[in-house]
């Protein structure tokens, strides 16, 4: 794992935190090397999601979570009244979509894979690109954004103040009837901090019940953490390092669109992106550090509850589960600036069938009721 330490404390000590679960891991996992790993080698690896994180600012009361979850569904919060939050963050497709590429505002092209909210709260930075630093203020600039909902967020607050249904729910949430887009934030962050899902296969595996995993699945489990080195980037609770990689992911849907460039190029402009006029392809998270060591890199994405939410990659590259196997066993993609971290797997068949039961089937958890007071 490489830390960049000038991307601050934060990634210093979730580095730290990494190696220390992979040593513990490493220590637990010599006794058994050749078996199946115990149910306390995956919990020092992984372990379980704690409390959700929630500010002191913005608790989680019914009243702010019912407004949250009725801006997050309420296509009024676009300039044509015609896209929401939810036509990109589907709760029966695991709060992502089907497309390959996400749904953009009418008559523009989208540039990435909408990405599963599914324990967004244990997330940061958020986004492919990692431009958003809180979750309360990420909703706004979705809002603002020509691509996605292109309203303009003064005049959605007094949209929002002439409806009277609207101010009552204001009331109930925040004590008075005051509109403002720090609130709506606030409410669609508190909304968005319940879809945390636990309670998985795996989760009851690491508890201590070894018949929560079937044969397949142990196998799988087994090729996530030693055989396939999935741990690497696919750690904690949340099954991410919260980091950048770039994985050489194929990208011609991108590039060869002229459409979709001009929405890469165009995002690029307005955030200050150097050259923006002769991109060819999406910059990754060098849009936001403006380090050309990052060209090309994207957020690694929380593995939980993975099987409903097809395609995968940060532009949807791959359908299935069983081709980004094939990808990983390749050694990923080609891109001058691929990660090192990547190399041939040498995966047998059998052991690119486990490690896509296990995928798809052990670490799909139920929605975590509360806490809201």
């Amino acid at each position: 794992m490489v830390c960049h330490v000038r991307r601050g404390c934060l990634v210093v000590k979730r580095s730290v935190a990494l190696g220390l679960a992979l040593l513990a891991f490493a220590a637990l996992g010599a006794r058994a090397r050749s078996g199946i790993p115990s149910p306390q080698e995956a919990k020092a690896a992984i372990g379980h999601l704690g409390p959700v994180p929630v500010p002191a600012g913005n608790p989680l009361t019914r009243a702010t979570v019912d407004l949250g979850a009725w801006l997050f569904r309420d296509p009024m919060l676009s300039g044509d009244g015609s896209v929401s939050c939810e036509t990109c963050h589907l709760p029966d497709h695991g709060y992502a979509t089907p497309d390959q590429l996400g749904p953009a505002y009418p008559s523009k092209a989208e540039r990435r894979n909408s990405p599963s909210l599914i324990n967004v709260a244990y997330n940061l930075p958020l986004i492919w690109d990692g431009r958003a630093g809180m979750l309360d203020k990420q909703p706004l600039g979705s809002i603002g954004n020509v691509l996605h909902m292109n309203n303009n967020r003064d005049l959605l607050v007094e949209q929002l103040k002439a409806d009277p249904t609207y101010l009552a729910a204001f009331r109930a949430a925040f004590g008075d009837e005051a509109v403002t887009t720090a609130r709506i934030g606030r409410a669609i962050g508190a909304f968005e901090r319940t879809l945390v899902f636990d309670d998985s296969p795996l989760d009851r595996y690491m508890a201590g019940d070894e018949s929560a995993l079937d044969g397949a699945q142990k196998r799988g489990l087994d090729l996530f953490l030693r055989g396939a080195g999935c741990i690497v980037c696919h750690n904690g609770p949340n099954l991410t390092d919260n980091q950048f990689h770039n994985l050489g992911v194929p990208d011609d849907d991108v590039t060869g669109d002229p459409a979709v460039m001009a929405s890469v190029r165009f995002d690029a402009k307005r955030n200050g992106y150097q050259g923006w006029e002769q991109l060819g392809e999406d910059p990754g998270r060098a849009l936001i550090t403006k380090d050309p060591a990052d060209l090309g890199a994207f957020r690694t994405m929380g593995l939980r509850n993975i099987a409903e939410s097809a395609p995968y990659m940060h532009n949807g590259a791959f359908e299935t589960l069983e081709q980004v196997i094939a990808f990983y066993d390749r050694g990923g993609g080609n891109h001058p600036n691929k990660s090192s971290l990547l190399k041939p797997l040498g995966l047998s068949d059998a052991d690119k069938a486990d490690l896509a039961v296990f995928l798809r089937t052990a670490l799909t958890g139920k929605q975590r009721p509360g806490p809201v007071r």
